[in-house]
């Protein structure tokens, strides 16, 4: 018996069957001269067609083309592109830039037609890149709305998949606790009253640790040192500095709004906080945060006490400030802030 190769072999004709007519006439261009050009209009039909007929330089070629090009409105589309065609590494890469890229890719068309299996390994990854786990919510909401007749089934597994207990007490009352599809679901109220507890028992926080209470881990999250404020022989200052380890080099970064010498600096939920200090006339109780996303300084809530060369930490999603000096005396006293309620 004779398989299909040598039964080819001795046929005056051989149909080639999925293969683009364009993209063979290009190839064949390409086995006598060396040149090909590739584009967006052809790199579609050359890929799959220089994989079938195992023309690697042309496929290589076509892939580092699409790594080029991809884009939050059509890195998920080269994605599955990729996967249909086995192309590891685009589609590693391109998986990768649509998790980096995650709050521009959900406000895409490609993101509200993927399917059910595709949004959750998206949202329940780790390494999501977001500033804030609203957007998430958000993006799953706008998922099922989508198309809600066949997506409602899907509320519940996807919102277990949100981390909910680190969305901030008012978007918990007036997004989620007040949204219909969360209200008329068992489990999607199980993980309301999760997120709602988190936030009522502070203190209980560590018995309370899951997935869902961990902060996401970006890939590439280095380690920055920030320099702000400070005092010198004729001024206090609001200026602020980053240094960047891997470059070895200082940038400035936006003023904070208050000059602070003396203050505690600590850092919780990918924000720098900054509380206290001595602005040269007298001690501070006052408190701000930056964001390095939007490279911005934000108040928040003052602190009871007025102190400088007071002692900060960060733990289990709150922030603890202790001792200092008030401009009278040493203190002894502590005081917390929560983030997530702002109290």
């Amino acid at each position: 018996m004779f398989n299909d190769d040598m039964l080819e072999r001795n046929q005056g004709a051989v149909r080639l069957h999925d293969v683009d007519v364009t993209a063979l006439r290009q190839l064949i261009d390409y086995t006598y001269t060396g040149e090909i050009t590739i584009t967006e209009d052809n790199v579609q039909v050359l890929l799959p067609a220089s994989s079938l007929l195992q023309i690697h330089s042309v496929r290589e070629a076509c892939c580092k083309f699409l790594l080029r090009q991809l884009h939050p409105s059509n890195c998920l589309g080269i994605r599955s592109f990729a996967d249909a065609h086995s192309c590891k590494e685009l589609h590693t890469r391109s998986h990768k830039y649509a998790l980096q890229n995650f709050q521009q890719v959900v406000g895409t068309e490609e993101f509200l037609l993927l399917p059910f299996d595709e949004v959750r390994d998206l949202i329940s990854n780790n390494q999501l890149n977001i500033c804030s786990e609203e957007k998430v919510f958000l993006a799953v909401l706008n998922w099922v709305k989508h198309d809600l007749a066949e997506r409602q089934c899907h509320i519940a597994e996807l919102m277990s998949h949100v981390r909910l207990p680190l969305v901030g007490r008012d978007f918990l009352m007036t997004c989620v606790e007040t949204e219909t599809l969360i209200r008329e679901d068992g489990q999607c109220k199980e993980l309301l009253l999760e997120a709602m507890k988190y936030h009522l028992l502070p203190e209980q926080r560590s018995l309370m640790s899951s997935q869902r209470t961990q902060e996401r881990r970006p890939e590439g999250m280095k380690s920055y040192v920030f320099a702000v404020g400070g005092g010198s022989l004729f001024a206090i200052h609001n200026e602020c500095e980053v240094y960047n380890p891997r470059t070895n080099a200082w940038t400035p970064i936006a003023p904070m709004l208050w000059r602070r010498s003396r203050s505690g600096v600590t850092a919780l939920h990918k924000q720098l906080y900054v509380v206290g200090g001595y602005d040269g006339v007298s001690d501070l109780s006052t408190a701000e945060f930056y964001n390095p996303l939007i490279n911005k300084w934000t108040n928040i809530t003052p602190m009871g006490t007025k102190r400088s060369c007071l002692g900060i930490c960060a733990y289990d999603g709150l922030l603890y400030v202790c001792g200092g000096y008030d401009g009278a005396s040493c203190l002894s006293s502590m005081e917390r802030y929560d983030p997530l309620t702002a109290i």
